[in-house]
């Protein structure tokens, strides 16, 4: 029965040239003279019960063909009246649905993303869920499958009203159009100006445009009583997906990674990289870039983000025309020291040659068994079922997350992550108010007011995006800190946190400080003596060893503090 919904226009089509054809033959066949044309036009009448017969004499006969074309005509044409009924009554069904949903989950474009997360709320059940698709063929398909539809453009606030944007709880928007997702997450936040708990979640496919308005704080100027609105990037998702899954580590030596180019998922690697590569021994991870373009990739980076190279050891390594990418790389992953660990991305593409540089590059570094080779997540099943079946390609090559994991709830709201965050903050908060207390029982009012001054000293929903994006920054490298003290974090347990000494605290206090001031570089910051929020200046952008005691001991009590964010 769903394939007969969802084909049921390409099978009334040809029911209505099966009657065309044979109502045109059985026409022909009782008065040849009339010709084609004539009988032609009658065969179009049967479509609306205009059927005569070509002559009244008793013994006239009608054809098989004609008998069966005057009952397909009719059929064809009742087919479509019903379709046109149906789709007249489901979307005034769907309106009146519509307008009954309270704290519900609207989805604003149905393309690859948005239908990706769709079908994970609709299976998962909890959310009641409504889609805004200006696309008529995909609205029809979404409603095949039993998705609440609204077909319009969602860019105009009367769709938005008939979504019940205004009622509902979360609203995540992801057209193809940059700009048309932020004017839809700003007409949304202006439809709930006057009360609401919406959370709005724009995509942006421009990475840098996301840190641009993080920056400037340019969505945090929205009405009193406004929903929230913030920016996601896809292609950061999958970073920091596929560092979750394929962690950098250096193990003795030194962790390397490797990139063919500067597109958007490369140059979302590359800042993730910079976000979280930071080792025991203040080792840092080492980013390569290797292709025809590397050293313009690599200018173009630096530009986008002067303080690079204060967070992540980089080079470029421009090939020739007839340079091989495979050999190259393998030269390059030959020349490192015995114990470096490698991850190589050899395209972003789902094609053969991707799949034919990873053979090449194992091949070539057949005794290097620290080279982990990733491919993009859109090979499909039988790519994946060759490597399943090879327990030497198993071994050494691995795939990115898959569209269902980043784009899914969890990847593009966050909650968990978010109330992890929350939780990290709310523990530097009281780590604060100690440090008051202790500056005003020793006297010191001057330091104590500037703790209290700090942009960041306030509650969780007071902070802006940016100040949010530190702690979640700090959440994201636990499990990095947890291997950093030879733990799996798969396992750990509060009572191994606890078991640590205290010159594991201070390997985990100078991994911290490198993280924060890594977070502030990438995000534009720079060192002055003094902090100055509006321009964008802090004093504690030093190395560790140059910080004074009680900043340290903010360091501190984020290693001793982790053992309360474990489960076990």
């Amino acid at each position: 029965m769903r394939v007969i919904r969802r084909h049921f226009g390409v099978i009334l089509v040809a029911i209505a040239l099966v009657a065309m054809g044979f109502g045109t033959a059985g026409f022909l066949a009782c008065d040849a003279a009339s010709g084609i044309a004539t009988a032609l036009y009658r065969s179009v009448q049967l479509f609306y019960w205009n059927y005569f017969p070509w002559n009244t004499t008793a013994e006239a006969t009608i054809p098989w063909t004609l008998e069966l074309a005057r009952w397909l005509a009719p059929v064809a044409t009742l087919g479509a009246l019903s379709r046109v009924a149906m789709a007249i009554f489901h979307r005034r069904w769907d309106a009146f649905r519509a307008r009954r949903l309270r704290g519900h989950f609207v989805i604003c474009g149905a393309g690859d993303k948005g239908a990706a997360l769709a079908e994970e709320l609709e299976e998962g059940g909890e959310w009641d869920v409504l889609i805004v698709e200006k696309n008529e063929q995909r609205a029809e398909a979404l409603v095949a499958k039993g998705s609440l539809v609204i077909l319009g453009d969602a860019t105009r606030p009367e769709v938005l009203r008939h979504a019940g944007v205004p009622h509902a709880a979360k609203l995540v928007i992801t057209t193809g159009d940059d700009h048309d997702n932020l004017m839809i997450a700003l007409a949304a936040a202006h439809l709930c100006s006057g009360g609401g708990q919406l959370s709005i979640h724009a995509h942006s496919s421009d990475a840098s445009l996301c840190d641009l308005y993080r920056r400037n704080q340019a969505l945090s100027a929205l009405p009193d009583g406004a929903a929230s609105v913030r920016v996601f990037n896809h292609f950061r998702n999958v970073a920091r997906r596929t560092l979750h899954d394929f962690p950098p580590e250096p193990g003795d030596g030194e962790a390397h990674v490797v990139l063919p180019d500067l597109s958007r998922l490369a140059g979302a690697l590359a800042v993730e990289c910079a976000l979280v590569g930071h080792f025991t021994g203040d080792r840092r991870l080492h980013l390569h870039f290797v292709g025809p373009g590397a050293s313009q990739d690599l200018a173009t980076l630096r530009s986008r983000h002067p303080s690079l190279e204060r967070c992540v050891a980089v080079e470029s390594i421009d090939l020739g025309a007839e340079e091989n990418f495979a050999v190259r790389v393998a030269a390059l992953i030959r020349e490192a020291a015995a114990g470096a660990r490698f991850t190589v991305f050899p395209g972003f593409a789902d094609d053969h040659h991707v799949f034919a540089r990873a053979l090449e590059i194992i091949e070539l570094t057949r005794r290097r068994q620290t080279v982990k080779v990733l491919l993009p997540g859109e090979f499909g099943a039988a790519i994946r079922g060759l490597v399943g079946a090879n327990s030497v390609l198993r071994e050494r090559i691995g795939f990115l997350p898959a569209l269902e994991t980043t784009c899914s709830h969890e990847a593009i709201i966050g909650e968990s992550l978010d109330r992890l965050a929350r939780t990290i903050h709310e523990k530097w908060l009281q780590e604060t108010q100690h440090q008051i207390a202790a500056a005003r029982g020793a006297g010191d009012e001057a330091l104590a007011r500037r703790h209290e001054t700090k942009a960041t000293f306030r509650q969780w929903d007071e902070l802006s995006e940016e100040q949010k994006g530190a702690s979640r920054s700090q959440a994201d490298h636990i499990p990095f800190k947890i291997r950093a003290v030879g733990l799996d974090p798969a396992k750990v347990t509060q009572a191994d946190w606890g078991a640590l000494s205290e010159a594991q605290i201070e390997v985990l206090a100078r991994l911290e400080h490198a993280r924060w001031a890594a977070y502030y570089w990438m995000t534009g910051w720079t060192f002055a003596a003094v902090r100055d929020d509006g321009t964008r200046q802090h004093p504690d952008l030093v190395p560790y060893d140059s910080l004074n005691e009680p900043t340290k001991d903010y360091d501190r009590a984020a290693g001793r503090n982790l053992a309360g964010y474990l489960s076990r």
